[in-house]
């Protein structure tokens, strides 16, 4: 059944990809963009490493933020880290999590949820 058979539905959401993680394959991508344009006012851009938003690693998958906005663009929420996205499997969850509105439900599996960069996390000491 399809996710809007279900009642769901995607809200405005800029997709940024890291054009730096290329271990991933095309087949990965195709899927992300292909969700992408299952939602009406999703966009996906790509863009060099993200390694200033997130602590990632180059050679275990694509790695990608997500962040909820207007349909003018305009940044209504916080960013969502995402990655490392590595199968078709991870980029079809992802493209679910879009597609349902980026819910907080556990829609997106936490295997899929990539930490901040190390100097975005507050130390106590």
């Amino acid at each position: 059944m399809s996710d809007a058979g279900r009642g769901h539905r995607s809200h405005p959401f800029t997709l940024v990809v890291c054009s730096s993680c290329r271990v991933a394959t095309d087949q990965v991508v195709d899927v992300l963009r292909r969700a992408v344009r299952g939602c009406p006012h999703g966009a996906m851009v790509s863009t060099g490493c993200l390694e200033r938003v997130l602590h990632c690693c180059r050679d275990r998958g694509l790695h990608a933020v997500v962040q909820p906005c207007t349909v003018d663009r305009r940044p209504t929420g916080g960013v969502v880290r995402i990655g490392p996205i590595v199968t078709v499997a991870d980029a079809e969850a992802v493209g679910v999590w879009l597609r349902g509105g980026m819910p907080d439900d556990g829609t997106l599996p936490e295997r899929l949820r990539a930490a901040p960069a190390p100097w975005q996390v507050a130390r106590l000491n």
